[in-house]
């Protein structure tokens, strides 16, 4: 039997069999940082066990892949936010990690508690870190702090807030299935 919260296993490593990708953990990281870290831990644990050849680099499931790719942005979700950090962040290597954690740093979203080693860390990192810093921009008002040197604070949609709020919610009641 898997308990969920709302529609996630609580716990990471059956959520990762299922496809669930790592930034959708159930618990939030200030209200419940023990429950948050145990589930990104079996999140990671799970990903470096598994055996299936690497995809194209990335540690985006096929579900969304395919889904991301229907909409123009094979390795990513495509919204403002994504596209800031890749006009950003990207450069002839791929994501230059260290300006995005400066970003993330910046925003209050930290980093450092991480799993760096294994296969895909790196996306791995981004892709959690990117929806840690979505929630953190949304409850800013949609203000993305920028670190000192890049520029001025830029300020994403109405649109933007309100889908990313809506994504975010509040966890719901725990489901028994």
């Amino acid at each position: 039997m898997v308990i969920r919260i709302g529609s996630i296993p609580s716990d990471g490593g059956v959520a990762y069999k299922e496809g669930v990708m790592a930034g959708d953990c159930p618990y939030l990281e200030d209200e419940e940082e023990q429950e948050f870290t145990r589930w990104n831990r079996e999140w990671d644990e799970a990903a470096d066990e598994h055996e299936a050849p690497p995809k194209v680099g990335s540690v985006i499931s096929n579900r969304y892949r395919a889904l991301y790719s229907e909409m123009g942005h094979p390795t990513h979700c495509g919204d403002r936010l994504a596209l800031l950090l890749n006009s950003l962040c990207n450069n002839k290597a791929g994501t230059n990690l260290e300006v995005f954690e400066r970003i993330c740093q910046v925003n209050g979203v930290d980093l450092s508690k991480y799993n760096r080693t294994g296969k895909g860390w790196q996306g791995r990192l981004r892709m959690t870190g990117r929806n840690l810093l979505a929630k953190r921009v949304a409850a800013n008002d949609g203000v993305l702090k920028l670190p000192e040197g890049m520029g001025e604070d830029l300020r994403l949609d109405y649109d933007w807030i309100e889908t990313t709020r809506n994504k975010y919610k509040p966890k719901q009641e725990m489901q028994w299935t």
